[in-house]
């Protein structure tokens, strides 16, 4: 399914996503005095739903998490929890007056509305849920006063050098790069099914692996001998397999490519899947000095705060959640 763009709420983000109101609708929360009403609750669970099940089916819902809760329970209470967090971030917006204007928002919702244009699939989905105007408009400014909030924070929140050199020393792997990017060449040994090719066939397969690498070794191209020689689904776009770290690749084919260095072939690696040659095209074993991601991690701890001072706002706040609302929303 196409992504959700910014509607969707990924179960990572807390804060930025919530719908319009109805004087009529029930509230599933009140937030200082600010309903939240069930029927956005019910079109944030919708959006959430539907972008779940896009990538995980529609049968997870009854399965265990955790303390006998499902994935169903852990959703809704995940969803109620994010539109709590954004109404106290709204609020706090307009307290210090860096809520949007009704233009920036509206710059938002044409934009959004541009991306979607040809995709009538898409529409029908959003129109079937309930997504309209006015919920676009709820959720955008909602959006745009949360990222306008923790800019406003992040500009005027102090972070000494002390501070950034002790997380950068407690966090050190944390910038260390080691990873290769590499091509390879794969003559098989096993069949579609992974079961492992007699031994004449194995035969035939090492001496193909051969020729392969006496071209590559000889100075023939390496994409087009994957082209010409590789059973890998990489052979059509000559043998890249990208970036890596460790622990991504089987034990024989890492030993050999971390070992190499930039522009090496190697000679014929056996693997479980079948014999190899690897060439390295970028090899990088690095740990970034303080200067280096220093501002890195200045961003980083900035967003920590931010993510701190939200959750002082809401203990602040009072917070009143209909538990037996909740339970009614459709799902």
């Amino acid at each position: 399914m196409k992504k959700l763009f910014t509607l969707v709420l990924c179960l990572m983000m807390t804060i930025s996503l919530i719908g319009c109101s109805k004087k009529e609708d029930k509230a599933v929360a009140i937030v200082n005095g600010q309903a939240i009403t069930l029927g956005n609750y019910q079109k944030l669970l919708a959006l959430n739903k539907s972008s779940m099940e896009s990538y995980y089916g529609s049968d997870i819902w009854s399965t265990q998490v955790e303390d006998g809760k499902t994935y169903k329970d852990t959703l809704k209470e995940m969803v109620l929890e994010a539109m709590i967090s954004s109404e106290v971030v709204y609020q706090q917006a307009k307290k210090e007056k860096v809520v949007p204007t009704d233009e920036q928002v509206q710059e938002q919702i044409d934009s959004f509305n541009e991306q979607i244009k040809n995709d009538e699939d898409y529409q029908k989905e959003l129109k079937k849920m309930g997504i309209d105007e006015d919920f676009l408009k709820y959720q955008f400014s909602r959006d745009l006063a949360n990222s306008n909030l923790q800019a406003k924070f992040e500009d005027d929140i102090k972070i000494s050098e002390s501070e950034m050199k002790k997380y950068y020393e407690e966090n050190k792997d944390d910038y260390y790069t080691d990873t290769v990017t590499a091509s390879h060449i794969l003559l098989k040994t096993q069949d579609d099914n992974g079961k492992e090719l007699s031994a004449e066939k194995k035969k035939e397969a090492k001496k193909k692996a051969q020729e392969a690498l006496d071209k590559v070794k000889s100075g023939e191209d390496f994409a087009q001998v994957a082209k010409e020689y590789s059973e890998d689904s990489s052979a059509a776009n000559g043998g890249e397999l990208g970036t890596f770290g460790r622990g991504q690749m089987v034990t024989e084919f890492e030993n050999a490519a971390f070992a190499m260095k930039d522009g090496e072939i190697s000679d014929i690696v056996e693997t479980q899947y079948g014999y190899h040659i690897i060439k390295v095209t970028k090899r990088v074993d690095k740990q970034e000095s303080y200067d280096e991601v220093k501002d890195q991690i200045k961003s980083t701890l900035a967003s920590q705060k931010y993510t701190e001072y939200v959750e002082k706002l809401k203990k602040d706040s009072t917070i009143e959640q209909k538990e037996d609302v909740v339970k009614s929303a459709k799902f």
